[in-house]
């Protein structure tokens, strides 16, 4: 028989009985995101210690837009205090303020609480913790390090208030460091024009033969910036990779309250901590829109203060936000890709090579807590830097999703779930960035009732990738949440009648809703489409191709050629192995080989990224046990093939 070629996409087929109740389809998220939080949506609360002893403390008068309290004041005479463990103001009548920080002179690490109030309200806003740690800083023996004589924590960005409270107290029962002071930003009205553009480095772009689009960035006059806080001229470094951070801020912010946001950070990092300029090199908002942060680096490598030990090597990109329990928006996330894709390509930065920092190794794109001590950026936004690696990719037009939706333990990376023949123990072996796997880790027992597993990403919407099981003993369908670290929660049971089908696959979001989807082949040959539902369920089936029952495998890889839209590979009987490219609107392109002698595999599947390239890959077994990595080649071939060891039959790896 000739190779199958994919039938009519509008061809309707009858889902297997009871198979899936249709539900009522949410907005879609593209790339795993969420839409812009609702109101009232703010940094995580907190609960200072209630025993911290009362502080007189006096506001300072308001220094164009800075206002500072002495937290520990001297006694008569100027002679200072015994310093305490603990202190608290009382409610503090100040200057407007929309932003609030804590800051001190000499090395120390204490804890910092405030609420605020504005004029008129009779409630106070909940007690936040301030975050911060030393690592967000210049890099020790410059310069800019010499001038930045205070440390401090990061800066809280509020509403409008004119009232404030605030609890410090030491870590590990020390005493609080001295000069301890409570800084508060006036922005101040905003003097930038709308249509104010930035030209100083338009020229040194127009040399420039990227491959990239250059991303829309707003300059620095368009947020306002008083070029007369920075230092001149700034320092210049190299870039090798890039870090993702959050600015810890409400996420229920207007479009128009972005500049005087960023100004206060300005402020806070130049006047309170003693910064050169703003510590980030770009900043991008919940609504998609990118900023220039620190002077001059927009085309070129600029020094930041963002990352500790990296500043002179990477360009830091923060979301203005907090991304903690809060999913970024998918404009935020294209938006960071798109900009990592091409400063990438304007500093000559391959992401499928590791970043080199002085001889370590990295990911080019991390988080700030890949370097530090720190929960920036926030675990939701953190969960999703495959998603931007992936965009990063796409971009600069050489890769597709690196994860394929096996990311099970949200660490960023494609795992394997295999079950174990005997005993039916399901267990998960975590993908690492430098490619390969580590020790396995067991995630389920009683999995030998299972015949059919599959990873299709993330099913219900929730920001972490989910595992479909389907029955032995009846064909029933099941749906396993994945939850923190590669566990799955209660299963759910999607319907019966799923015994029809000799074959199934995860196929990525097949047809372009935002939302994974898998295929199943029918007895009869024919190849059915069942679209996810975005809540953890599956659509009604469509056929979508005939003829597919010549083939003796069929595997989901992921987009497999690049070109944005996921894709399936199969295995005919003769050995031959086949890409059909998806069209990324639920059908297929033109077929074409790409291997043979693949009929010597006992099973293939999909691998997502095996050797930490950023490229999607395929997985292979002999009978004998031994599991072979066929990686991706970005371009739709393969590299050389890696050997993974032996033992492997004696576990079901298809997924």
């Amino acid at each position: 028989m000739s190779v199958p070629g994919p039938a009519s996409p509008s061809t309707a087929a009858e889902p297997p009985p009871g198979a899936v109740v249709p539900e009522a389809e949410p907005d879609g998220t593209p790339l795993r995101g969420a839409e812009p939080v609702p109101a009232g949506v703010a940094p995580v609360e907190s609960v200072p210690p209630p025993d911290a002893p009362l502080v007189r403390a006096a506001p300072a008068p308001a220094d164009d837009g800075l206002q500072t309290v002495a937290l520990l004041p001297a006694a008569a005479g100027g002679v200072a205090r015994l310093r305490p463990t603990s202190v608290r103001t009382g409610a503090l009548a100040v200057e407007p303020f929309q932003a609030v920080g804590v800051t001190w002179a000499g090395g120390a690490d204490p804890q910092a609480w405030v609420r605020v109030r504005a004029d008129g309200d009779t409630e106070w806003s909940p007690w936040y913790e301030l975050h911060g740690d030393d690592e967000h800083a210049p890099e020790p023996g410059t310069a800019e390090a010499a001038t930045a004589t205070r440390d401090g924590t990061d800066p809280l960005l509020v509403p409008s208030s004119d009232e404030v409270e605030v609890t410090v107290a030491a870590s590990g029962g020390s005493s609080l460091p001295r000069d301890l002071r409570l800084d508060l930003i006036d922005p101040g009205a905003d003097p930038a024009s709308p249509a104010a553009e930035s030209t100083a480095e338009t020229d040194a772009e127009s040399d420039l033969d990227l491959a990239a689009a250059r991303p829309t960035i707003r300059s620095r006059a368009q947020w306002g910036a008083d070029e007369t806080l920075r230092a001149e001229p700034p320092e210049f470094g190299v870039v090798h990779g890039a870090f993702v951070h959050h600015t810890v801020s409400a996420n229920a912010y207007a479009a128009e309250d972005v500049p005087a946001m960023i100004r206060s950070i300005y402020s806070f990092h130049v006047r309170s901590r003693g910064w050169n300029d703003i510590g980030y090199n770009f900043i991008v908002d919940r609504f998609g829109r990118l900023w220039e942060g620190r002077y001059g680096g927009v085309t070129r490598a600029v020094v930041g203060a963002h990352t500790q030990g990296y500043n002179d090597d990477a360009f830091a990109v923060s979301a203005l936000g907090t991304y903690q329990d809060t999913p970024p928006s998918n404009a935020l996330l294209r938006a960071t890709s798109s900009l990592i894709g091409w400063k990438f390509d304007v500093h000559g930065v391959n992401p499928l090579r590791a970043a080199d920092y002085d001889g370590e190794r990295w990911t080019p794109i991390a988080g700030h807590r890949d370097a530090a001590a720190t929960a920036c950026p926030g675990d939701e936004l953190y969960s999703r830097l495959s998603l931007i690696r992936a965009g990063t990719l796409r971009a600069m037009g050489i890769g597709g999703d690196a994860t394929g939706g096996r990311d099970l333990d949200g660490a960023s990376f494609g795992d394997i779930v295999a079950r174990q023949r005997l005993g039916g123990s399901l267990w998960l072996w975590p993908g690492r960035w430098s490619g390969g796997f580590g020790l396995r880790v067991s995630i389920g027992v009683g999995w030998d009732v299972m015949d059919v597993k599959l990873l299709p990403g993330d099913l219900d919407g929730d920001g972490r990738d989910d595992l479909l099981a389907r029955r032995r003993i009846d064909g029933t369908m099941w749906f396993y949440p994945g939850i923190d670290g590669g566990r799955l929660g209660r299963a759910v049971r999607l319907g019966s009648g799923w015994s029809v089908f000799d074959a199934l696959a995860a196929v990525g979001d097949w047809n372009g809703d935002g939302r994974p989807d898998i295929v199943a082949r029918h007895r009869n040959g024919s190849l059915v489409l069942y679209a996810g539902n975005g809540a953890g369920g599956l659509l009604s089936g469509r056929t979508i191709g005939n003829g597919w029952q010549v083939m003796t495998a069929i595997v989901g890889p992921g987009d497999w050629n690049a070109d944005g839209a996921p894709d399936v590979i199969a295995r005919r009987g003769d050995g031959v192995l086949l890409l059909y490219p998806g069209t990324g609107t639920g059908g297929f392109g033109s077929p074409r080989q790409i291997g043979s002698g693949w009929n010597g595999m006992t099973g293939i599947t999909g691998g997502a990224d095996v050797n930490g390239d950023g490229v999607v890959d395929l997985l292979a077994w002999t009978s004998g046990g031994i599991l072979y990595a066929y990686p991706g080649n970005g371009r739709g071939g393969f590299l050389p093939r890696v050997q993974y060891g032996g033992g492997w039959n004696a576990f079901d790896l298809r997924s």
